[in-house]
């Protein structure tokens, strides 16, 4: 009997110092997922990742595209520990399809900046990097704090898409940005997330500075690109916008 007890003991022992050596497998199927995983310090974790065009991630590891939906018999061959979901980023027939799945997805689906620390917190816990995930949190905490909110926030249109025009409303995690940024979206009264506007409505806005994740060329339209994502990049782009805010165009009426 005590040599019984003795050996599970030491099974179990052996099997806990296993479980902390062993480096899971990790899989982000999101540009921010893979952005917070590099943040923490778990970069080499990643046996596959969702990254934009400017990803400074190494070329070893592979690119996993997502865009109309991801591919299932790749995803089980990479045979993951981890998927890092975005919720409403990824088709929801692909979360539901992961969700019987053996493996452990983690949604991340951030509506505010400071979510995104929990969530690297999260991660930490989850991949064994709790001491580098904290200190990422702790600098993203910080640097979010040295924000230009302004008294008088300047009134911007935030463009999603042009066509069809699509715009936020008050319940999108870039208010949030344009808040920290001294800024104010235009429809932040309406009780929405993303939605379309009339092309009139659209035009109406052209008094007004634009911003937008996506390439333009309107005269009075600033492009950047990591508005498309809430990952941890977007501290620099509230201190460029802190920096150099929208400004406004006039118009000349017909």
């Amino acid at each position: 009997m005590r040599c019984a007890t003795q050996c599970i003991l030491i099974g179990l022992l052996w099997f806990s110092i296993a479980t902390t050596w062993a480096q899971p497998r990790v899989v982000t199927l999101s540009p921010h997922a893979t952005e917070l995983i590099q943040a923490i310090g778990g970069e080499h974790l990643l046996v596959a990742a969702a990254t934009t065009q400017a990803s400074d991630l190494p070329t070893s590891i592979p690119r996993l595209s997502v865009f109309g939906g991801i591919d299932r018999e790749y995803l089980l061959q990479l045979a993951p520990d981890l998927v890092i979901a975005w919720t409403s980023g990824n088709r929801p027939g692909d979360l539901a399809w992961l969700a019987t799945q053996p493996v452990h997805v983690f949604h991340s689906e951030p509506t505010q900046l400071r979510d995104l620390a929990d969530q690297m917190r999260a991660l930490g816990t989850l991949t064994g990097l709790t001491k580098t995930a904290e200190q990422a949190a702790q600098d993203f905490l910080q640097a979010l704090h040295d924000n230009c909110k302004r008294p008088n926030p300047e009134k911007v249109y935030f463009s999603l898409w042009d066509q069809p025009a699509l715009t936020i409303g008050g319940q999108h995690w870039l208010n949030d940005v344009l808040h920290h940024a001294g800024l104010r979206n235009t429809y932040q009264h309406i009780r929405r997330g993303v939605f379309a506007v009339e092309a009139e409505a659209a035009a109406s806005q052209q008094a007004i500075p634009w911003l937008s994740s996506q390439a333009g060329n309107l005269p009075h339209q600033t492009s950047l690109p990591d508005l498309s994502r809430p990952g941890p990049a977007l501290v620099q782009t509230i201190h460029q916008l802190c920096q150099h805010p929208p400004i406004e165009i006039p118009i000349e009426p017909p």
